[in-house]
């Protein structure tokens, strides 16, 4: 920086610290950026040495601590998080979320409340569900994890060290570097595994596993440590072990690019589309219920950047498959003689059937009130109760009962919205 630059950032550092409720401990070394709004730094945050924040969407909530060398960009941190170093960008994380040293967070990733990570984790265009724990070494990059919860273990779904989701496919230079394929692990249930009785439900990948995305993972599954999870959907309450290559392949790489029957990947990419669109509508349930309950600017500012991120982890994924219809409709050679009619038809329903379809579905409300009614107004209720105490969106959930009518009702809308767009694509 320049010495004028330098000033200028000294004046915006001091005038964090002259309101005496924000601690830099070594202000010389903290870069505040001109774009950044120090109204949305709150009371309370603590800003390590050697930290740069920029960016006219970042927002750091109260009680956050980020303990020094981390690079913090249009990045939306929520209340009660501790960050160490690393890069956090473009990304939404909720309260009480936490990083070992050397996280990479970027790339429109969303963390809900409670996610934790270990040391050297990188996430991007990455949807975590609440209390999701990621080991140490891990690459998770296009993931949607809704792994479960248990309030009586306090643990949500867990990542082992060492795990890879690899998300790319070699499809050939004119689109391969557009071909990339997610993860979705877990359901909707997930959330409302968080209430008072519910089962023990929650996803486990152990460690040093390898994700061949595209992959669906059902609710309550275990990867077995050291596993090779191939392209696929897997059911709930199973273990996936094994599947280590045995031996040596050798081919001609120009057959890899050559494509079979490309049905079953259109299949696995709506069950994904089925779990994102669910979601998508559970936020925007929080959001409701958030104004509804008049919360603060904050927290509604930031559910409703969350929904956003989530809404860039459905646009990536009808971006999988556009890109696959186009790789597949370039030329004839890239699929098989015996496959070539019926990846040309797939082609054509995914472009005029599935994908619109997904998306009028994402904008359909139908039985969205009776369903989700009851739990709304419970959850109002034990707010009103809270008087102030300001218990957080899933602490209020987690004191309903998990059998009661309003939590059935809610979960039943979900489950059927789900079904409605597995729908679009039943006999695939």
């Amino acid at each position: 920086m320049s010495i004028q630059e330098t000033e200028k950032n000294r004046e915006r550092v001091r005038a964090l610290l002259e309101r005496n409720d924000v601690e830099i401990p070594n202000p010389e070394s903290v870069t505040i950026g001109a774009d950044v709004r120090l109204d949305a730094i709150e009371e309370g945050v603590r800003i390590g040495p050697a930290t740069t924040i920029t960016g006219e969407e970042t927002m750091i909530g109260s009680g956050t601590r980020i303990d020094g060398s981390a690079v913090i960009r249009n990045c939306m941190i929520g209340r009660n998080c501790t960050l160490q170093s690393g890069e956090y960008l473009d990304s939404v994380l909720l309260d009480g979320c936490g990083t070992v040293g050397w996280a990479r967070i970027r790339g429109s990733c969303a963390w809900e409340e409670g996610t934790q990570s270990a040391h050297n984790v990188d996430t991007k265009t990455t949807v975590l569900g609440y209390k999701t724990t990621l080991g140490s070494l891990i690459n998770f990059c296009n993931v949607l994890m809704l792994g479960g919860t248990s309030p009586r273990l306090e643990v949500g779904a867990e990542v082992g060290s060492g795990t890879i989701n690899f998300n790319f496919l070699p499809f050939g230079p004119p689109v391969g570097a557009l071909i990339k394929p997610s993860t979705v692990i877990g359901s909707m249930e997930s959330p409302f595994l968080s209430c008072s009785g519910a089962p023990v439900q929650y996803d486990f990948i152990g460690g040093h596993s390898s994700i061949i995305a595209p992959v669906v993972i059902g609710l309550n599954s275990m990867v077995a440590a050291k596993t090779r999870v191939a392209p696929g959907i897997y059911g709930d309450n199973i273990l996936i072990g094994g599947g280590n290559i045995g031996k040596t392949i050798v081919l001609d790489v120009s057959k890899v690019k050559i494509l079979k029957d490309i049905r079953p990947k259109y299949k696995i990419l709506l069950h994904q589309l089925s779990a994102a669109a669910a979601y998508h509508r559970w936020c925007g349930l929080r959001i409701e219920w958030a104004e509804s309950n008049q919360l603060d600017d904050f927290e509604i500012r930031l559910i409703r950047a969350f929904t956003e991120k989530v809404d860039r982890f459905i646009d990536a994924l009808e971006d999988y498959g556009d890109n696959l219809a186009r790789y597949l409709t370039a030329d004839d050679g890239h699929s098989r003689p015996e496959s070539l009619d019926i990846n040309k038809q797939m082609v054509r329903r995914w472009q005029d059937e599935l994908k619109p379809g997904v998306r009028k579905l994402l904008q359909d409300y139908t039985d969205y009130e009776t369903g989700t009614e009851g739990l709304k107004s419970a959850l109002s209720e034990l707010y009103g109760r809270a008087s102030g105490d300001k218990m957080g969106f899933y602490d209020l959930l987690a004191q309903l009962e998990y059998s009661s009518p309003e939590v059935e009702s809610a979960r039943n809308y979900f489950k059927q919205l789900t079904e409605r767009v597995l729908a679009l694509g039943k006999d695939l």
